[in-house]
């Protein structure tokens, strides 16, 4: 089983300073995924409200698919390294 990410690290360099951040994604999750839990409900109220008016069942199958692809690119996120070297800045962001 793929478990989603726990911590993001970012690391910034600019030649003369450098900063360094690790940030909980166990901590913020919760609050995301409550976010968009109440964003699924407005919509699937809106999609409800829309079938009602209009008696087609289209949307149906791509709410669905739209909720199930965004867990499961948020869990494959875990991993996720992005290293950005030029002649004047150095940003480092990894997902772990």
């Amino acid at each position: 089983m793929k478990w989603p990410p726990f911590f993001m690290k970012l690391r910034f360099y600019d030649g003369k300073h450098r900063f360094g951040l690790w940030i909980p994604l166990f901590l913020i999750g919760p609050i995301v995924l409550a976010l968009l839990l109440v964003v699924f409900a407005v919509v699937l109220v809106v999609a409800l409200l829309g079938f009602v008016f209009t008696w087609q069942w289209d949307w149906l199958y791509w709410v669905v698919a739209g909720f199930i692809s965004v867990i499961r690119v948020l869990h494959l996120l875990s991993g996720v390294k992005v290293d950005v070297d030029t002649p004047d800045v150095k940003v480092y962001i990894a997902i772990q």
